[in-house]
């Protein structure tokens, strides 16, 4: 038993290392620390009690450190919603190392990328509650999507009908967690958005997502697009535990009602 929890930590480690390479979005916002400054300090402080807090808080903590001015540092950690409390303790604790060695001076970064199921970001100004809809970056999956899809304006029209009934759900999740799942055919599709968000931020968030998606990437078989705020994505395979509240529609299934789908006019 004791060799098989190491032969699993060892490849767990192995996918993180994959997963997270470049996966570090450190921004540029004019303004830079130094090192063992105050702000320094703050963060390696701040991100470092991540970790543990988040994983017993539920799977999201916002909180901040040190005092009020340029020296204060703000951090958020979010889990996606079906990952486990040790899982969750994991990812993010990998997430905010690689956070503290791949930013050196800037006061604003984060990490939500690739196949690591968890947000992490921090800044020099107050996160809590607040939209972020930029930057804003997208994956996808290579394969063409008339590999698979013979009918592409069905497929569209319910591709589009599932990813808004998807984020209208996730949007009128809770202050705790704001998540939800879909399946439709082949289709599968995950939204979350930080729940420290308003219903209406939320779906705008997710909205703009979708809207990015058509634009750059329809044609392919499956991907992810991102914010600070907020995260999609989908793929022709389940990549998520489905549960009692995963959406689930199919070709029969009415549109959402009072929604506006992205799609509809796409032929």
């Amino acid at each position: 038993m004791y060799l098989n929890n190491l032969v699993f930590a060892f490849f767990l480690v192995i996918i993180l290392v994959i997963s997270l390479t470049n996966a570090q979005t450190c921004l540029e916002t004019g303004n830079n620390f130094t090192t063992n400054s105050p702000f320094a300090r703050n963060r390696n402080l701040i991100l470092t009690s991540l970790p543990a807090n988040v994983s017993k808080d539920g799977g999201f903590f916002n909180t901040s450190i040190g005092e009020d001015g340029p020296n204060r540092v703000y951090a958020q950690a979010l889990c996606r919603g079906d990952l486990s409390g040790e899982d969750c303790l994991v990812y993010v604790n990998f997430t905010a190392h690689q956070l503290l060695s791949s930013c050196k001076n800037q006061t604003e970064a984060f990490s939500w990328d690739g196949d690591i199921p968890c947000l992490v970001r921090y800044s020099d100004k107050s996160l809590f509650g607040v939209l972020a809809l930029e930057p804003i970056q997208e994956a996808i999956n290579p394969n063409a999507i008339t590999d698979v899809a013979s009918n592409l304006t069905l497929f569209f029209e319910l591709w589009g009908e599932l990813m808004e009934a998807v984020a209208k759900k996730a949007s009128m999740g809770s202050s705790k967690l704001k998540y939800a799942t879909g399946v439709a055919e082949e289709i599968q599709a995950l939204m979350q958005c930080t729940p420290d968000l308003f219903e209406s931020n939320c779906l705008t968030c997710l909205r703009t997502l979708i809207r990015r998606y058509t634009e750059c990437c329809r044609t392919y078989q499956g991907g992810y697009v991102e914010t600070p705020s907020c995260r999609m994505r989908w793929d022709l395979y389940t990549f998520f535990s489905p549960t009692a509240d995963t959406v689930r529609l199919s070709l029969s299934s009415p549109p959402p009602d009072s929604i506006d789908n992205p799609l509809a006019t796409i032929k």
